[in-house]
C-alpha cells in the first residue's frame, strides 16, 4: 500500500432519511475513486430499488441479495458480483424490501450488517461502502450499528435540511439504545449551484450552525451534467480520465473522506 496513506478496514454508509439527494451517486463514485487509489471496495446495495447496482448494469433479480444471506455471512463469497478485480457490489432487489420483517429482532437489526462487512474484512477487503434506502427500516438501523463513517448528503431544500436533522438524531438514539459507540458523522453538501442564492445561504447556514459546522466537510458537490451522462452510460464519472467539475469535486470528497489529503495524486499512485 502507499506509504503514508490509511487503508485499514473501514465501513463508510450513505444516509439521508430524505430521498433523492444523491446518496447512490454519492456511493458509486466514493467507491470507484477509492479502488483507484487502492483500496479493495465492496458495495453493499441495500436499497431496494437497486439504484447502485443498476448503475453498474448489474441486477440482483437472479443473484442472491442481502436478505438471503445475512443469516450466514460467509455465503457473501458466491453472492458478490465483480465489477472489476478487487472491486465488487453484493446487489440489491425488491426482495429486500422485506428486510424489516426479516430483521424484526433487536439483536438481528444489531448484528445483521456488522456481520456480513467482518466477513468481507476477513476476505481482505479494506473499505466497505452502503447504499441506503432514503427510510428508518431495519435495514438502515442495522447499517447504523455497523458503520465507522455516516456520510449524510444534504441539498438546500428544507426537506434535505429536515432529513438532516432527522438522521443525525436516529443516529444519536439507534447507538444509545444498542449501547453503541456513535459512528464518525459527516456532512456532504450535494447539489451545489452558484447561481442560486438558496445553496449559498443554505452552506453558510449550516457553516454557522454549532451543531453541524462540526459535521461539515470542507467539500461540496456542484450540479453538473456529467453526472447524468455517466449513470446513462452504466458508469461513474471515473470510468474515463475526462475532466469535469463532479470528477473533480468526487475526488476531493474521497481524499477527504479517507484521509487522503495530506497526500498528492502522485504519492496515491494516480494520474489523472
Amino acid at each position: 500500500k502507499k506509504e503514508g496513506a490509511d487503508f485499514s478496514f473501514k465501513v463508510i454508509a450513505h444516509l439521508n432519511l430524505r430521498g433523492g439527494i444523491s446518496k447512490t451517486t454519492a456511493s458509486i463514485s466514493l467507491a470507484s475513486r477509492a479502488y483507484q487509489y487502492g483500496h479493495k471496495v465492496a458495495i453493499l446495495d441495500l436499497d431496494s430499488q437497486a439504484s447502485a447496482s443498476l448503475a453498474f448494469n448489474i441486477t440482483g433479480e437472479n443473484n442472491p441479495v442481502f436478505i438471503n444471506i445475512w443469516q450466514q455471512p460467509e455465503k457473501i463469497k458466491k453472492a458478490l458480483v465483480d465489477i472489476e478485480e478487487g472491486f465488487s457490489i453484493l446487489p440489491s432487489s425488491l426482495n429486500n424490501g422485506l428486510l424489516d420483517s426479516a430483521l424484526a429482532k433487536p439483536i438481528d437489526q444489531k448484528n445483521a450488517v456488522s456481520g456480513i462487512c467482518k466477513e468481507l474484512e476477513k476476505m481482505g477487503y479494506t473499505l466497505v461502502i452502503i447504499d441506503c434506502s432514503p427510510s428508518l427500516g431495519a435495514a438502515v438501523v442495522s447499517t447504523i450499528c455497523a458503520a465507522d463513517i455516516i456520510s449524510i448528503p444534504v441539498g438546500s431544500d428544507v426537506f434535505s435540511i429536515r432529513g438532516l436533522r432527522l438522521t443525525v438524531s436516529e443516529i444519536k438514539s439507534i447507538c444509545s439504545a444498542f449501547g453503541l459507540k456513535q459512528p464518525e458523522i459527516k456532512i456532504l453538501f450535494s447539489k451545489y449551484d452558484g447561481r442560486e442564492k438558496l445553496s449559498l445561504s443554505t452552506l453558510s447556514e449550516l457553516a454557522k450552525d454549532e451543531e453541524y459546522s462540526q459535521l461539515l466537510l470542507p467539500c461540496f458537490i456542484r450540479t453538473s451534467s456529467e453526472l447524468p451522462k455517466a449513470t446513462k452510460n452504466k458508469e461513474t464519472v471515473f470510468a474515463t480520465l475526462k475532466k469535469s467539475t463532479a470528477r473533480e469535486d468526487y475526488d476531493m470528497y474521497t481524499r477527504e473522506i479517507l484521509g487522503f489529503n495530506n497526500l498528492s495524486k502522485k504519492e496515491l499512485g494516480i494520474i489523472q
